[in-house]
């Protein structure tokens, strides 16, 4: 019997551990605050909204850019403003592009908003840039994905040195986060700030991104077959564009090959709320042009109370311009299954 034992130990833990064992639940091995509660709200609003360089006063001696010391001249009063947008949106989760960092903006809450219920932050920062994505979250937050590293292909360019041109400068502004939106029930946050520009390289980055990010997704989708995705954030690209279309997948209105060579990793899709009508996000004073999306996946859309979202003005025409040239995008979604 001595000698049986650890074989029976053995085939236990090959069978445990086979490639048809269940994966653990997203919030296995975690713990909620003990002074937290969830909050009684049968929807979670959701918002994203560009800054346009909210940075702070000090100097970062690790980043060698003059513009992250140099912060808009009326900084106090952009706060006010800020802070007066954020409480009027109201959001669960804020999705906020071009900020310095989420230690500047953790300080921001804690000056002005402290009783917002923001007590949860993530974001994923450049050591050698200073214009983050920061969330902003009344949920606890589970796993944060770090694509910082991860290089994309930009599509359809060349080096210099006739080797297929590729980057990781900006993809530490794609992220994915999950949020906590019941005890054991995740959601999970795509934050994105897409490469700006409208020359082929600027499109052909975008693309490779994209196309990265289909592929992370579908492989987070294996692990949970009816995860509930939503992409927020400033994607630089418009509704009908090869970048957007590849993002949204939508067999129906597919991507042009003319930048689509091979299929898209999987079948993640992401549908647009809001296209059925015009709904421009830029520039603030006389918006011409939407630069700025929530994204959910089939399994979220579901969730999305009819009539929520849009593009919102928080704060009067003038003040929203003198605030950032992006306008916010805010919708609501059920928690619960209708």
């Amino acid at each position: 019997m001595r000698s049986f034992l650890p074989l029976v130990l053995s085939v236990c833990l090959i069978t445990a551990c086979g490639p048809d064992a269940p994966s653990p639940a997203p919030t296995t091995g975690m713990a909620l605050p003990a002074d937290y509660a969830f909050p009684d709200a049968d929807t979670i609003r959701v918002a994203t909204w560009n800054l346009e360089h909210f940075v702070d006063g000090h100097d970062n001696p690790y980043i060698d850019a003059g513009t992250e010391n140099t912060p808009a001249p009326d900084l106090k009063n952009r706060k006010r403003r800020v802070a007066r947008a954020l409480r009027r949106l109201d959001a669960d989760l804020v999705v906020l592009q071009e900020a310095e960092s989420e230690a500047f903006l953790q300080s921001f809450v804690e000056d002005r908003l402290g009783d917002t219920g923001y007590r949860f932050a993530t974001s994923v920062e450049s050591p050698t840039w200073y214009m983050n994505v920061v969330l902003l979250s009344r949920y606890p937050l589970g796993v944060v994905r770090n694509y910082a590293d991860v290089v994309t292909p930009i599509v359809g360019q060349e080096a210099d040195n006739g080797k297929p041109a590729a980057q990781s400068l900006t993809n530490h502004r794609l992220w994915t986060a999950d949020v906590r939106v019941a005890p054991n029930r995740v959601w999970t946050l795509i934050g994105a700030h897409l490469k700006a520009g409208r020359s082929a390289a600027d499109r052909g980055w975008r693309i490779g991104q994209i196309r990265f990010l289909h592929a992370e997704l579908s492989r987070l989708r294996d692990d949970r077959p009816a995860a509930k995705m939503l992409v927020a954030g400033d994607l630089n690209s418009l509704p009908d564009s090869p970048e957007l279309r590849l993002l949204l997948n939508n067999p129906d209105r597919p991507a042009p090959d003319s930048v689509q060579p091979g299929r898209v990793p999987g079948d993640i899709r992401f549908t647009d709320p809001l296209s059925d009508r015009p709904t421009p996000t830029h520039p603030a004073d006389n918006p011409v042009r939407q630069l700025d999306y929530l994204l959910p996946n089939p399994a979220l859309s579901d969730r999305l109370v009819d009539g929520s979202i849009r593009v919102a003005r928080p704060l009067p025409a003038d003040s929203m311009a003198a605030t950032s040239d992006h306008l916010p995008v805010a919708a609501s979604f059920l928690r619960s299954a209708k």
